[in-house]
């Protein structure tokens, strides 16, 4: 029997191999043991990374959202950053295959559908807890929901264009 064709049926009383099918597991347990560590330790890496530059980056000791925000930004702009999020999603891709692995029944189901699946759910994931942190920072700062462009993000300089500027104050004489 060769390694890829590992479900036999009975066909005329000899044993006829199915291609593309996957010998069943001993120990279900260790692959799923296995697979939610992998998994745990490519999110929590990029998540420990980010934090510690979130710690790193404040001063007064509270953690912001706009501390995080920014060493998010800088961890996709730094070498190490970028390097560690791409190793952090291959770890969870890997792990997510050996926890697939018991009850994946097809060698293409197992190294392509459940890789692509699993990423796209890091990523659904991933941005349900943006939205839920967001909607947390709204309900604990009161903050008015109407002022959301320019107070998270508008890009405006802080200046109205229908307002005129004040004109300078001169100083009086003699100081």
């Amino acid at each position: 029997m060769t390694a890829g064709a590992a479900k036999t049926e009975l066909n005329n009383g000899t044993l006829a191999q199915i291609p593309g099918h996957i010998p069943p597991t001993a120990r279900r347990g260790w692959w799923i043991f296995a697979g939610l560590v992998l998994q745990l330790a490519g999110v929590g890496g990029p998540a420990a990374y980010v934090w510690a530059k979130a710690k790193h980056q404040d001063v007064s000791g509270l953690i912001t959202v706009a501390t995080v925000k920014l060493a998010w930004h800088q961890s996709l702009h730094a070498k190490a950053g970028v390097t560690l999020l791409i190793g952090g999603a291959a770890l969870f891709a890997i792990g997510s295959i050996a926890l697939a692995r018991p009850f994946a029944k097809h060698w293409l189901t197992l190294f392509v559908g459940v890789p692509i699946a699993a990423l796209c759910g890091a990523l659904v994931l991933g941005v349900a807890a943006l939205v839920i942190a967001l909607l947390v920072f709204l309900f604990l700062s009161d903050a008015d929901v109407s002022n959301l462009g320019g107070e998270f993000g508008g890009r405006s300089s802080g200046k109205r264009k229908d307002q005129p500027e004040p004109p300078p104050q001169a100083s009086p004489p003699g100081s």
